[in-house]
């Protein structure tokens, strides 16, 4: 439902990490049509989506796999927003991290949040809670969406978390960048002026394709099609999220 999509206002809400880590706010700023898709109350069961989804994924882990489950998270697009919100939220449930980090990976997604939240994601990563892949076509509208350019104390407005993973056209497509292997970059914590920089660079205006390849630039056939030629004729996708966890993530914390 792209109405959620367009509601890109900003919502605060509660902090869900319960430590204590520098910089903590106990308010969050997500994009205000994202959180009302998971977070609000239905009139028909007065029940969350994200707790019903929760509770399965709980009920389910335990009774086909048992309780040495893990998660791994899944979306496309603005189903990629969600399993970014969902991802993290539960990876402050305990019932989801006994045994391992919650993965998430998305595909096409749109910013979902703002700095706060994304200081609370990067603790989660720091405490092997969480780890993200975030695939996404380097000329695709939609990954570069809401427009970024409201300047902030921050920066911007929006942020990304987790690990980008920018893939560029496959070779014979009218493209400069179409022999250079996939840009693999963990969203670290920026200054005020170094974020505002990548938001401006990431502006959706400067990223997007001619008006009709906007459409199949966001679709999953070219996803896979880049996802397989950088799997083939590259190794940059050949670590597993562990391994680039382990060499982007958990060595600067060491």
């Amino acid at each position: 439902d792209w109405n959620h999509g367009f509601d890109a206002a900003m919502k605060k809400t509660q902090n869900p990490v319960k430590d204590t880590y520098e910089g903590k706010k106990q308010i969050v700023t997500i994009h205000r049509g994202f959180h009302t898709y998971l977070f609000r109350t239905r009139k028909d069961t007065s029940t969350r989506k994200y707790d019903e989804i929760a509770n399965k994924v709980f009920e389910y882990g335990n009774k086909i796999i048992g309780s040495d489950f893990t998660v791994t998270v899944n979306g496309y697009s603005l189903g990629g927003a969600l399993s970014i919100l969902f991802g993290f939220y539960a990876s402050t449930d305990d019932r989801f991290t006994q045994n391992g980090p919650v993965k998430i990976f998305s595909y096409g997604s749109p910013y979902a949040a703002g700095h706060a939240f994304a200081d609370a994601f990067r603790h989660q990563e720091r405490k092997k809670k969480v780890q993200h892949a975030r695939f996404y076509n380097s000329n695709d509208i939609v990954a570069h969406l809401p427009f970024n350019m409201k300047p902030t104390k921050r920066g911007s407005n929006f942020v990304h978390v987790g690990v980008d993973v920018k893939l560029l056209p496959v070779p014979g497509k009218a493209s400069l960048w179409g022999t250079i292997e996939p840009r693999i970059r963990h969203n670290d914590r920026q200054s005020p002026t170094a974020a505002y920089w990548r938001a401006l660079k990431m502006n959706s205006l400067l990223n997007m394709a001619l008006p009709w390849r906007i459409q199949d630039q966001h679709g999953l056939p070219e996803l896979q099609k880049r996802i397989a030629r950088a799997s083939v004729r590259t190794n940059r996708l050949t670590p597993t999220l562990d391994e680039i966890y382990e060499r982007m993530v958990y060595k600067k914390e060491d």
